[in-house]
């Protein structure tokens, strides 16, 4: 039974509040372990018009991929299925590459759940701070919900 007293004791010692002080980031890690950016596209929000939308991060809030940032993996996951009442096409990628991650794709692959990984240009530096964009073509979307994970680590 002490063994339970101290059990409680390190409960009151590593308790939740305490951890997000700790709590590993990209910036608390060095140049040399993987860092993660997620990216949204959500119609409701961003639209759907033919040309470039530039990505933010889940909460909405602006985000770009740092510079120097060697992108090693991009993974893009359908939440919601991308629609469109033409034959609508979509690319990701970042400003000047619009299709870096994923070259065009017609939106009947664009399903609710599918997953692509999103190595058509990588790995890849970036020269500046730069976005992610998603770029649509040929017809305007009217639906989606999408997700562009890219995993990068510091470049010199």
């Amino acid at each position: 039974m002490v063994f339970l007293a101290q059990n409680r004791k390190f409960q009151d010692f590593v308790e939740t509040k305490y951890l997000a002080d700790d709590a590993v980031s990209n910036a608390k890690t060095d140049g040399n372990q993987p860092k993660h950016l997620s990216f949204k596209y959500d119609f409701s929000v961003d639209g759907g018009e033919i040309g470039a939308i530039t990505l933010n991060d889940e909460s909405g809030s602006p985000q770009l991929l740092p510079e120097k940032a060697i992108v090693t993996n991009a993974t893009i996951e359908i939440e919601t299925a991308v629609g469109s009442t033409g034959s609508a096409t979509v690319a990701f990628g970042i400003l000047a590459n619009t299709d870096a991650f994923k070259a065009a794709t017609g939106k009947a692959s664009l399903t609710e759940d599918a997953v692509f990984a999103g190595t058509n240009d990588l790995p890849l530096k970036m020269a500046l701070p730069t976005p992610v964009i998603l770029t649509v073509a040929v017809a305007a979307l009217n639906a989606g919900v999408a997700f562009i994970n890219v995993e990068y680590i510091e470049g010199n």
